[in-house]
């Protein structure tokens, strides 16, 4: 894959495979796709800009970094590429961090 430099308030995203099917707990094989418009997708930053600076010029730090695994809405994606998505830093719902504990 080529090397991608985000740049103001983007983040790219690893591509999902929105047409993978998965065997649900119950037993059903659902794909991505089909459930798009009701759930957020966990996917893993790829590259990320410095954010954009607000009206003082600060630029608001965030919590995660590129390489993070990220939770975002997945309506909210604001371009498609065969590799990627692109999202806004607005658009990270919450980082996701392993359970070390078991």
């Amino acid at each position: 894959m080529t090397k991608i430099l985000a740049q103001s308030d983007f983040i790219f995203l690893e591509k999902i495979d929105y047409e993978k099917e998965e065997l649900t707990e119950s037993g059903l094989y659902i794909k991505k796709s089909q459930i798009l418009d009701s759930t957020s997708i966990e996917a893993k930053i790829i590259s990320m800009g410095d954010g954009t600076p607000d009206a003082s010029g600060n630029i608001q730090p965030v919590n995660y970094e590129t390489g993070s695994i990220v939770l975002y809405d997945a309506t909210s994606r604001i371009g498609v590429h065969a590799d990627f998505d692109i999202i806004r830093r607005e658009h990270v719902l919450a980082v996701v961090f392993e359970d070390e504990t078991e």
